[in-house]
Protein backbone atom coordinates (compact mmCIF):
# COMPACT_ATOMS: atom_id res chain seq x y z
CA UNK A 1 0.00 0.00 0.00
CA UNK A 2 1.56 3.32 -0.71
CA UNK A 3 0.61 6.80 0.53
CA UNK A 4 0.91 10.15 -1.15
CA UNK A 5 2.57 13.18 0.35
CA UNK A 6 3.16 16.57 -1.04
CA UNK A 7 3.71 14.57 -4.41
CA UNK A 8 6.05 12.45 -3.27
CA UNK A 9 5.17 8.35 -2.93
CA UNK A 10 6.32 7.04 0.26
CA UNK A 11 6.16 3.28 1.29
CA UNK A 12 3.47 3.02 4.30
CA UNK A 13 4.61 2.97 7.61
CA UNK A 14 3.76 0.05 9.76
CA UNK A 15 2.47 1.61 13.12
CA UNK A 16 4.70 0.87 16.24
CA UNK A 17 8.19 1.86 14.44
CA UNK A 18 9.78 5.22 16.05
CA UNK A 19 10.95 8.24 14.26
CA UNK A 20 12.86 8.39 10.97
CA UNK A 21 12.93 4.82 11.12
CA UNK A 22 11.34 3.31 7.57
CA UNK A 23 10.26 -0.60 6.55
CA UNK A 24 12.56 0.83 3.74
CA UNK A 25 16.71 -0.57 5.10
CA UNK A 26 17.75 1.29 1.92
CA UNK A 27 16.72 4.91 3.89
CA UNK A 28 20.00 5.10 5.62
CA UNK A 29 19.52 9.04 6.19
CA UNK A 30 16.10 8.84 7.37
CA UNK A 31 14.48 11.31 4.95
CA UNK A 32 11.48 8.48 3.56
CA UNK A 33 13.32 8.16 -0.26
CA UNK A 34 16.01 6.28 -1.26
CA UNK A 35 18.09 8.42 -2.93
CA UNK A 36 21.50 9.20 -3.89
CA UNK A 37 22.60 10.24 -0.34
CA UNK A 38 21.80 6.74 0.60
CA UNK A 39 23.85 5.12 -2.03
CA UNK A 40 26.95 7.19 -1.56
CA UNK A 41 26.57 5.95 2.34
CA UNK A 42 26.74 2.37 0.97
CA UNK A 43 29.15 2.65 -1.37
CA UNK A 44 31.22 4.13 1.96
CA UNK A 45 31.40 0.98 3.48
CA UNK A 46 32.03 -0.91 0.02
CA UNK A 47 34.48 -4.32 0.48
CA UNK A 48 33.88 -4.30 4.30
CA UNK A 49 34.05 -8.11 5.67
CA UNK A 50 30.33 -8.87 7.18
CA UNK A 51 31.95 -11.35 9.65
CA UNK A 52 29.83 -12.16 12.92
CA UNK A 53 31.60 -10.73 15.63
CA UNK A 54 29.98 -12.74 18.61
CA UNK A 55 28.80 -16.34 18.11
CA UNK A 56 26.09 -17.72 21.09
CA UNK A 57 26.37 -21.34 21.07
CA UNK A 58 23.72 -23.21 22.37
CA UNK A 59 23.58 -24.99 25.74
CA UNK A 60 24.27 -28.87 26.28
CA UNK A 61 24.34 -30.40 29.55
CA UNK A 62 26.15 -33.80 30.80
CA UNK A 63 23.17 -36.13 31.76
CA UNK A 64 24.47 -38.85 33.05
CA UNK A 65 28.14 -40.42 34.03
CA UNK A 66 28.80 -43.95 34.48
CA UNK A 67 32.46 -43.61 36.48
CA UNK A 68 32.45 -47.36 38.25
CA UNK A 69 29.96 -49.94 36.40
CA UNK A 70 29.23 -53.19 38.50
CA UNK A 71 31.35 -56.37 37.47
CA UNK A 72 28.84 -58.17 36.75
CA UNK A 73 28.50 -55.75 34.01
CA UNK A 74 32.03 -55.72 32.97
CA UNK A 75 34.86 -54.36 33.18
CA UNK A 76 35.46 -50.43 33.93
CA UNK A 77 37.30 -50.32 30.57
CA UNK A 78 34.55 -51.70 28.79
CA UNK A 79 31.29 -50.00 30.23
CA UNK A 80 32.45 -46.78 31.43
CA UNK A 81 30.42 -43.70 29.84
CA UNK A 82 29.22 -39.82 29.83
CA UNK A 83 26.43 -38.84 27.94
CA UNK A 84 25.65 -35.23 26.78
CA UNK A 85 22.09 -34.37 25.98
CA UNK A 86 20.87 -31.49 23.83
CA UNK A 87 18.22 -29.43 25.08
CA UNK A 88 17.63 -27.40 21.98
CA UNK A 89 14.96 -27.75 19.38
CA UNK A 90 17.39 -27.47 16.51
CA UNK A 91 20.62 -30.11 15.79
CA UNK A 92 23.57 -28.37 17.61
CA UNK A 93 27.32 -29.43 15.08
CA UNK A 94 30.03 -30.73 17.83
CA UNK A 95 32.90 -29.66 16.08
CA UNK A 96 34.99 -27.49 18.41
CA UNK A 97 33.57 -28.86 21.51
CA UNK A 98 35.77 -30.38 24.13
CA UNK A 99 35.72 -32.54 27.33
CA UNK A 100 38.60 -32.07 29.41
CA UNK A 101 40.20 -32.53 32.87
CA UNK A 102 38.61 -36.27 33.63
CA UNK A 103 38.89 -37.43 30.37
CA UNK A 104 39.94 -35.36 27.11
CA UNK A 105 37.70 -35.72 24.07
CA UNK A 106 37.71 -33.40 20.75
CA UNK A 107 34.58 -33.42 18.66
CA UNK A 108 35.26 -33.67 14.76
CA UNK A 109 33.34 -32.42 12.04
CA UNK A 110 31.30 -35.60 11.63
CA UNK A 111 29.50 -35.30 14.99
CA UNK A 112 26.30 -33.60 15.88
CA UNK A 113 23.44 -33.73 18.60
CA UNK A 114 20.11 -34.14 17.49
CA UNK A 115 17.31 -31.87 18.62
CA UNK A 116 16.53 -33.24 22.18
CA UNK A 117 18.62 -35.84 21.93
CA UNK A 118 22.24 -37.59 23.25
CA UNK A 119 25.28 -38.24 22.53
CA UNK A 120 27.45 -41.15 23.99
CA UNK A 121 31.15 -40.51 24.97
CA UNK A 122 32.58 -43.59 26.07
CA UNK A 123 35.56 -45.48 27.45
CA UNK A 124 34.75 -47.93 24.79
CA UNK A 125 32.82 -47.03 21.97
CA UNK A 126 32.80 -50.94 20.81
CA UNK A 127 31.43 -52.15 23.69
CA UNK A 128 28.75 -49.24 24.29
CA UNK A 129 27.48 -50.03 20.39
CA UNK A 130 25.84 -52.80 21.51
CA UNK A 131 23.51 -50.67 23.90
CA UNK A 132 23.80 -47.89 22.48
CA UNK A 133 21.13 -47.03 19.12
CA UNK A 134 22.34 -46.42 15.81
CA UNK A 135 20.87 -43.04 15.39
CA UNK A 136 22.72 -41.93 18.69
CA UNK A 137 26.22 -39.84 18.16
CA UNK A 138 28.83 -42.93 19.82
CA UNK A 139 32.40 -41.97 20.65
CA UNK A 140 35.48 -43.00 22.50
CA UNK A 141 37.28 -40.62 24.36
CA UNK A 142 40.71 -39.38 23.38
CA UNK A 143 42.70 -39.65 26.90
CA UNK A 144 42.37 -43.64 27.18
CA UNK A 145 42.11 -43.91 31.13
CA UNK A 146 38.96 -44.20 33.26
CA UNK A 147 37.03 -42.36 34.97
CA UNK A 148 38.01 -42.01 39.14
CA UNK A 149 35.98 -44.25 41.13
CA UNK A 150 36.08 -41.75 44.00
CA UNK A 151 35.40 -38.81 41.84
CA UNK A 152 36.74 -36.34 39.38
CA UNK A 153 35.58 -32.96 37.42
CA UNK A 154 34.14 -33.66 34.08
CA UNK A 155 34.44 -30.61 32.37
CA UNK A 156 32.56 -29.88 29.04
CA UNK A 157 33.86 -26.48 26.73
CA UNK A 158 32.22 -25.20 24.11
CA UNK A 159 33.92 -23.96 20.71
CA UNK A 160 35.16 -20.93 22.16
CA UNK A 161 36.90 -22.97 24.93
CA UNK A 162 34.56 -21.80 27.99
CA UNK A 163 33.20 -23.91 30.44
CA UNK A 164 29.62 -24.69 29.70
CA UNK A 165 29.75 -27.84 32.58
CA UNK A 166 32.09 -28.14 35.28
CA UNK A 167 30.93 -31.22 37.72
CA UNK A 168 32.98 -32.12 40.54
CA UNK A 169 31.10 -35.38 41.23
CA UNK A 170 32.17 -37.93 44.11
CA UNK A 171 30.99 -41.05 45.76
CA UNK A 172 30.35 -39.32 48.93
CA UNK A 173 29.59 -36.48 50.52
CA UNK A 174 25.95 -36.09 49.40
CA UNK A 175 27.05 -37.73 46.39
CA UNK A 176 24.42 -40.76 45.89
CA UNK A 177 26.63 -43.94 46.59
CA UNK A 178 25.13 -47.04 44.83
CA UNK A 179 26.37 -45.42 41.35
CA UNK A 180 29.67 -46.44 42.66
CA UNK A 181 30.15 -50.10 41.81
CA UNK A 182 26.49 -50.99 42.48
CA UNK A 183 25.01 -51.21 39.22
CA UNK A 184 23.27 -48.15 38.40
CA UNK A 185 24.94 -44.55 36.62
CA UNK A 186 24.53 -41.21 38.04
CA UNK A 187 21.84 -39.78 36.08
CA UNK A 188 20.50 -35.95 36.16
CA UNK A 189 17.35 -35.50 37.26
CA UNK A 190 15.76 -33.34 35.14
CA UNK A 191 17.76 -31.26 32.11
CA UNK A 192 16.25 -27.86 33.77
CA UNK A 193 18.11 -28.55 36.89
CA UNK A 194 21.87 -26.85 37.89
CA UNK A 195 24.03 -29.32 36.06
CA UNK A 196 26.88 -29.41 38.34
CA UNK A 197 24.88 -29.44 41.69
CA UNK A 198 24.75 -32.40 44.15
CA UNK A 199 20.89 -32.26 44.46
CA UNK A 200 19.96 -32.41 40.58
CA UNK A 201 21.73 -35.90 40.72
CA UNK A 202 20.40 -39.73 41.82
CA UNK A 203 21.11 -43.12 40.29
CA UNK A 204 19.56 -44.85 37.66
CA UNK A 205 16.97 -47.17 38.05
CA UNK A 206 18.38 -49.35 35.20
CA UNK A 207 21.38 -51.45 35.79
CA UNK A 208 24.34 -49.91 33.54
CA UNK A 209 22.54 -46.85 33.06
CA UNK A 210 20.77 -45.87 30.12
CA UNK A 211 23.37 -44.23 27.69
CA UNK A 212 21.94 -43.00 24.29
CA UNK A 213 18.42 -42.66 26.03
CA UNK A 214 15.81 -40.76 28.42
CA UNK A 215 17.35 -41.01 31.73
CA UNK A 216 15.18 -43.10 34.22
CA UNK A 217 14.94 -40.56 36.95
CA UNK A 218 13.59 -37.93 34.63
CA UNK A 219 9.80 -36.65 35.14
CA UNK A 220 10.92 -37.53 38.99
CA UNK A 221 12.27 -34.13 40.39
CA UNK A 222 10.89 -30.98 41.89
CA UNK A 223 11.43 -28.58 38.66
CA UNK A 224 9.51 -30.10 35.59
Amino acid sequence: MRQAITGVLIPFLLTGISHGQTSCDADLNGDLVVNLEDLLGMLVHYGDSCAITQIIHPTLVVSEIHYNPNSLQGNDSDWEFLELFNPNENVVPLHGWMLSDAVSHSFTEMDSIGAFSFFVVARNADTLSTVVAQEIGLAEWDSGGGLNNTGETITLLNPDEEAVVSISYEDNDGWIETPDGEGPSLELMDFNLPNAEVASWAASFVFGGTPGMSNSMWGLSDNE
